[in-house]
């Protein structure tokens, strides 16, 4: 696997994602606006190009090398791809971009980039209602919205995570992590960067932010809902209870200020290794993500 360069790698200039400016001039060729990522080459080293899935899909999976992905899913029967290419033309042509369709799974990939950090594929894709969506981006931007499901590993980048109908898989390697709306399960897994989870509905839940601060607010009860930050902050807000609450903040402040009893049947674990850990009720069913006090001095 090739090492991927900083967050400041020249590609990102154009996230934000460029691509979501590339869907109003399909096939339009861009000039870069972040600068020459290698002087004395051709500026005109970028293009982008959109294209209609024709057959049914219900189900996206997309590998990039350090480039960023973004998928909306929303009113549309056929499912668009914009492509954002950028390479060196020194090297020679445009990088090649693998999209096929098997048994309804749309496969995206610019496997000419890995090893190769001097080309890259960005996609922005729209997509029908229903479909689930994996992606992995090896240190570069996530942003999904609207899926049936969604199993996201972003290797460092920040992951964006919006209306998602199903279960959230997500590990961002120390990238933020942001979830607004979750109706299925979550697991995540941060490594290190802070998470912010709110109106989530789910049944169950698992974060461990590895150091990161971690909050989450539920709109619906959940059954069983299990935290770890291994020393940052960590903060519940969850309606309804009581609820059967194991909490341990290995001498760091906490505040549990919802109803408890050893017997409940829905169960709340959350361990914050020395950070402060607050679980607050939620109110009027919509959490407002409690503020965790700090170490007193």
């Amino acid at each position: 696997m090739r090492t991927i360069a900083a967050p400041g790698r020249w590609i990102w200039g154009l996230s934000g994602l460029v691509t979501a400016a590339a869907l109003a001039i399909p096939g339009a060729r861009l000039i870069a606006t972040a600068g020459d990522p290698w002087p004395g080459s051709n500026p005109d080293q970028m293009m982008t190009r959109t294209v209609i899935v024709p057959q049914p899909v219900t189900r996206l999976d997309v590998q990039t090398y350090g480039t960023p992905v973004q998928v909306t899913a929303g009113p549309v029967r056929l499912v668009q791809v914009t492509e954002t290419i950028a390479w060196d033309p020194q090297g020679g042509w445009p990088p090649a971009v693998t999209q096929s369709v098997s048994g309804g799974r749309l496969t995206l990939a610019d496997p000419a980039c890995n090893m190769n950090d001097q080309c890259g594929v960005s996609f922005a894709v729209t997509v029908p209602r229903g479909v689930a969506v994996t992606v992995a981006t090896e240190g570069a931007p996530i942003a999904v919205s609207g899926a049936a499901g969604a199993n996201l590993d972003s290797g460092g980048g920040p992951v964006r995570v919006a209306g998602t109908d199903g279960a959230l898989n997500a590990t961002t390697e120390g990238g933020p992590l942001e979830v607004d709306g979750l109706t299925g399960p979550l697991y995540a897994d941060t490594g290190g960067g802070p998470l912010l989870a709110r109106d989530v509905t789910a049944a169950t839940a698992t974060v461990i932010s590895g150091g990161g601060q971690a909050l989450v607010g539920f709109v619906a009860a959940p059954s069983t809902v299990m935290l770890s930050t291994d020393g940052g902050p960590g903060a519940l807000a969850v309606p309804g209870g009581p609820y059967a609450v194991t909490a341990d903040s290995d001498g760091g402040p906490q505040l549990v200020g919802i109803a408890t009893n050893p017997a409940a049947r829905r169960t709340i674990t959350i361990n914050t290794g020395g950070g402060p850990l607050q679980i607050e009720p939620a109110t009027d069913g919509v959490p407002a993500l409690p503020q965790v006090p700090g170490p007193t001095g």
